[in-house]
């Protein structure tokens, strides 16, 4: 139960840095922040649905997908257009879309446009990035 509590307070101290490093305006971080104080109130984070998580992080576990995200956070984007950006083939770009469709991370309307969560995971993708906390 200690090591919990102490974990808890890292993250809580973790959420402060980052809290004291975000500029008003980014809607995502803040949104982090809502999400982040509204689980710890109870006083832990809740239990990980391992099937939930894995799906997750398999749609961020390619390049491609995370450039996707990347773009679509820019502007929405065609299918045709999204293919040329990447430069591979049609079959791969349609399983690239399908995973993140399917994890709710890209919306599809009349094009493709990244969803609040999609903005969410990128934030956390260039927040783990800034830690240097994902060795090569």
């Amino acid at each position: 139960m200690d090591d919990l509590r102490a974990q808890l307070e890292e993250l809580k101290k973790r959420l402060e840095v980052l809290e004291e490093n975000i500029e008003p305006v980014d809607e995502v971080m803040l949104s982090i922040k809502a999400r982040l104080k509204k689980r710890l109130e109870g006083g832990a984070l809740p239990e990980i649905d391992e099937e939930k998580a894995a799906k997750t992080l398999k749609a961020l576990a390619n390049p491609d997908r995370i450039r996707i995200l990347k773009m679509l956070a820019e502007r929405p984007m065609g299918f045709k257009e999204i293919k040329e950006s990447l430069g591979v083939e049609s079959p791969t770009v349609s399983h690239h879309l399908k995973l993140l469709v399917r994890t709710g991370m890209v919306r599809k309307e009349e094009g493709y446009e990244i969803s609040p969560d999609g903005r969410l995971f990128l934030r956390l993708l260039e927040i783990i990035t800034a830690l240097g906390e994902v060795e090569e």
